[in-house]
């Protein structure tokens, strides 16, 4: 089978099209196989500089990107679309042969991916991943048509305002209405993205826990093995032991007494790992604050070395009915923003505990806080005080979605000593299933 390195002469472009990049040839007639059937073009490329002229031809839904090719690695592949404006937005996933080590995969996400696949690939996963971002791809279709109706209307009234009043008035209320519309598909598209981007997350954090747990309870079985045929040795040695062979023997159970709070700490890490993983439920069910304060705590740890102290002030109850998955996803919004704010120093508090009928969570930083005139402005979609290119404005506004879906609110405030303050509460006995998003 010959695989072309562009689309045929006609071919319909308003199709939405995945690239798909590896400089063998076997694995583009693989990619092509498993993708032939799916309602999309697919475009090939044989090298990093073949894929980046793709880009900029035309748009794509999402690459399939090896990481290992000469030349351009798909690293560098990466970057250099992440720094043209065109491009930068093209969602990118990893393919790759090599071993899944945690660097790897750290580079990948900081090289922009969203995702990150490895050789040999499981066909319902790519699949799956493929279909979600072209679903992604046709509400950003969407998007844009509103954005073009919307000028179109704006032509339209700026033309008709002048002959009678009455009828630009209608006009304006419809442009209204419009221009609502356009910013809820926007906010939809980017909340699409970033739960997407979250769910690989889950899918890696909760493959890591499982990878983990096997061995760990192998060794903590052997473990305990020791432990008991140590103890059973001990009466049928020699008393007394030489000098020698008596220190031996007590450094010997120095280190096993050692070794078990090193396991015992592993597995807690694996327990927090896969609470922080339940990104795909989405019923509501009572579960422990404070599991999920730590579940997120512990994914953010990276972040926490060095400067950052962490103080932690658990109420009661700890069980709460919620949604656990976005709950997760709200404490990650507010616990990172708090980390960023710092920059590398200060004193992170996280508290928890009932007010009455409420339930409150409250997340305080000792940055240099929220200015008076942002507070009303920072819960809207796509506004940050953050520098260009460094902050999306979506964290506390999804954050505010999830708290209304809640039927709770959020509060910003200034503690006393200064930096900035985010309250969310919510009623600790949950009425009907709340709509509001």
């Amino acid at each position: 089978m010959k695989l072309e390195n562009s689309l045929a002469p006609g071919t319909d472009r308003s199709r939405p099209a995945v690239l798909a990049v590896d400089d063998v040839e076997a694995n583009l007639v693989a990619l092509q196989a498993l993708l032939e059937d799916m309602d999309c073009d697919v475009v090939f490329a044989r090298s990093g500089n073949d894929a980046l002229r793709h880009l900029l031809r035309r748009e794509f839904a999402v690459v399939l990107l090896d990481v290992q090719m000469p030349e351009m690695d798909g690293y560098e592949v990466a970057h250099h679309a992440r720094r043209n404006p065109s491009t930068r937005d093209v969602p990118i996933i990893f393919l790759t042969a090599a071993n899944n080590s945690e660097g790897m995969v750290l580079r990948g996400y900081g090289s922009g991916a969203v995702d990150f696949l490895f050789k040999p690939l499981n066909a319902s996963v790519l699949r799956s991943k493929v279909r979600v971002f072209l679903e992604l791809h046709a509400a950003h279709q969407k998007v844009a048509l509103a954005k073009t109706a919307l000028e179109r209307s704006n032509t339209e009234l700026r033309a008709l305002a002048s002959e009678k009043a009455s009828l630009a008035e209608q006009f304006r209320a419809a442009n209204v209405e419009l221009q609502a519309a356009y910013t809820d598909l926007q906010s939809t598209h980017a909340q699409l993205v970033q739960s997407a981007k979250m769910a690989s997350l889950g899918e890696l954090v909760a493959g890591v826990a499982h990878e983990i747990n096997n061995p760990l309870a192998f060794v903590l079985s052997h473990l305990d093995t020791v432990r008991r045929k140590l103890s059973q040795l001990e009466p049928e040695l020699p008393s007394p032991l030489p000098p020698s062979a008596q220190e031996k023997w007590q450094r010997a159970n120095e280190r096993l007494n050692e070794i078990g709070p090193g396991l015992e700490r592993i597995r807690e890490l694996v327990i927090k790992l896969r609470t922080f993983s339940r990104l795909d439920e989405g019923e509501r069910k009572r579960v422990s604050i404070r599991e999920c304060v730590e579940s997120v705590l512990t994914i953010l740890g990276h972040r926490l070395k060095g400067g950052i102290e962490v103080e932690t002030d658990f109420g009661t109850p700890d069980q709460v009915d919620c949604y656990a998955s976005l709950l997760n996803q709200a404490l990650m919004n507010l616990i990172s923003n708090a980390i960023d704010a710092m920059a590398g120093s200060g004193v992170l508090r996280i508290s928890t505990g009932s007010q009455g009928a409420l339930y409150s969570i409250v997340v305080t930083d000792s940055g240099p806080g929220i200015p008076a005139a942002l507070r009303e402005r920072v819960l809207e979609p796509f506004f940050t005080t953050k520098p260009v290119g460094q902050g999306t404005g979506l964290g506390l506004s999804i954050t505010y979605s999830i708290v209304r879906k809640h039927q709770g609110t959020i509060e910003l405030s200034e503690p006393p000593g200064g930096g900035a303050s985010i309250a969310i509460r919510f009623p600790i006995n949950q009425g009907p299933t709340s709509h509001a998003s």
